[in-house]
């Protein structure tokens, strides 16, 4: 078998080979970890979820944005902001308080994801 043929057929493998990896990572799964407390509201590309006990409020909240570039604060302080505007009647917690209990940033596809809780004190 000539060797330019050969050549030719590797660089196409190869080609093919990592134009699927890269299509794979396009379409893999993004992980999404909440634990919801009671029903859930959907908001755009926010959820969450709530429920009074005898030691407060509990507020899970789960929000998943496009980012071209990842900014972790930015993505604590959205969430904090969503527990918030469920607690209302409670005062306000800033996103260093809330509870992060998870968050991801796919660079390939560029979508962050943030689950945060809080309980709101009786």
């Amino acid at each position: 078998m000539d060797i330019n043929i050969m050549q030719t057929k590797c660089i196409r493998y190869g080609l093919i080979t990592a134009l699927s990896l890269l299509l794979t990572a396009c379409v893999a799964p993004t992980l999404k970890l909440v634990n919801h407390v009671g029903p859930i509201t959907y908001e755009g590309s926010t959820e969450f979820s709530s429920k009074q006990t005898e030691s407060g409020l509990v507020v899970v909240a789960f929000r998943s944005v496009h980012r071209f570039l990842p900014d972790t604060q930015i993505d604590y302080e959205e969430c904090s902001n969503v527990l918030n505007s469920v607690a209302k009647g409670f005062p306000s917690i800033t996103w260093s308080e809330a509870n992060i209990t998870a968050h991801e940033y796919n660079g390939v596809t560029g979508i962050a994801n943030t689950t945060c809780t809080y309980t709101y004190s009786n």
